[in-house]
């Protein structure tokens, strides 16, 4: 039996994650998991959608894929906090009957895929994502989300696909990641660690003169994850993780429900001389897409804040609205750190300078935007929810859905 874990639901009160699922549906088939496909990608899909398990072509995944998994795949109503956490050989979840596997992307990396029959996810559901790849969720029908999937990056558990940690005064992972924070020498001020990049440029650590450098495709073709900071003394922040959910009917996210792919905050200095701050992860990836999508929710891939002083906290996580991750305060020992990217401010702020004269340490930088995809069949999408970034950036898009026989 899965121990219980308790997580704070950004928009409520703290759940259970790994607590038994109280709809109807649950079995001790929930969790399996199958074997990576070894095939190549699909080549030759069938030319007409309406012999196909859904009527486009999902992004980032074959239609073979998908054919493969229609047997297994359930009408999945999750009504209770649950838990995902995804492996490029053997992931593992409680949220659905329907069974969890990972296949390869057109690039050679590797997605958790779940097809369901369709997908309601209760407004009483948090459902936490974690892990090592990216999660693709392809529902056969409609998919509503009344409740939270948070792929977002925290202390010990980046979401799926995010770029881990940094160690101590290390550069970040990931396309993007943060430059190293360390020490200029006895006489010259200590580097803070630099926020990580994706669609958005982490912010500098204070003393830095790197920055990070933007990757990543409008589309999220493929699905990655965002980097993390750059190390200071005691490491940095995550990149935020990449989810994906695809539907052949309608996908509505509702004006409760909210996807997360935050970063992860920088954590703080330390108290002696040469004890730099690490930046803040940057945002990770949401990729929506059917023909028709409405969001009267939240979408948010938030850069994590920068570390800042010992006595006080470490940056801030990104959460699931537009409001920035609060960088790390300044203190007696060590510099404030940057913010995190938010809504139109699609780059971290800058981390406070080091003083060797002082004796103060240097702040580190604010994690910047990921990226937000939505793809229907007219090219727009519907309601009045929240995105951060916001559409008004070049981070947040809308396109259409794939003919079936373009390819994933």
């Amino acid at each position: 039996m899965r121990s219980r874990k308790s997580f704070a639901n950004p928009i409520g009160a703290a759940v259970l994650c790994g607590a038994p699922l109280l709809c109807s549906h649950c079995s001790s088939s929930s969790g399996a998991s199958t074997p990576m496909d070894s095939g190549a990608p699909e080549t030759a899909p069938a030319a007409d959608g309406a012999t196909t398990p859904i009527g486009f072509q999902p992004s980032n995944v074959t239609l073979s894929d998908i054919s493969n998994r229609v047997s297994g795949a359930r009408a999945e109503d999750v009504g209770s906090s649950c838990t995902i956490v995804t492996d490029p050989s053997t992931p593992d979840q409680d949220c659905f009957i329907s069974t969890i596997a990972p296949v390869a992307q057109s690039d050679g990396s590797v997605v958790n895929l779940i097809v369901v029959e369709s997908l309601v996810i209760e407004a009483a559901a948090f459902v936490r994502v974690q892990g090592s790849v990216p999660l693709v969720v392809v529902s056969l029908g409609d998919a509503t989300i009344a409740g939270g999937i948070d792929g977002h990056s925290e202390l010990l558990e980046a979401g799926p696909g995010g770029a881990p940690a940094a160690q101590s005064d290390a550069a970040g992972g990931g396309a993007g990641g943060g430059a190293a924070g360390g020490s200029g020498g006895e006489d010259a001020a200590i580097i803070g660690g630099s926020g990580g990049s994706f669609c958005g440029i982490g912010g500098q650590g204070g003393g830095q003169s790197a920055m990070g450098v933007a990757y990543g495709s409008a589309d999220d073709r493929p699905l990655v994850g965002g980097s993390a900071g750059g190390g200071g003394t005691v490491g940095s922040g995550a990149g935020g993780g990449a989810v994906q959910i695809s539907a052949g009917g309608t996908l509505t996210v509702g004006g409760g429900g909210y996807l997360n792919a935050g970063g992860q905050g920088g954590p703080e200095g330390g108290g002696a001389a040469d004890q730099n701050a690490g930046g803040g992860g940057s945002g990770g990836a949401i990729l929506l897409e059917a023909p028709t999508v409405v969001v009267d929710g939240i979408l948010a891939a938030n850069g994590g804040g920068g570390g800042g002083d010992y006595s006080s906290s470490p940056g801030g996580d990104g959460t699931p609205n537009a409001s920035a991750a609060v960088g790390g305060a300044a203190g007696p020992d060590d510099a404030a750190g940057g913010n995190g990217s938010a809504g139109a401010t699609i780059n971290g702020g800058n981390g406070g300078p080091g003083s060797s004269s002082t004796g103060i340490n240097a702040g580190g930088g604010g994690g910047g935007a990921g990226r937000i995809r939505i793809n229907t069949a007219g090219g727009t999408s519907g309601g009045a929810g929240t995105f951060s970034p916001s559409q008004s950036t070049s981070c947040a898009t809308v396109g259409t859905v794939r003919a079936i026989g373009a390819g994933p």
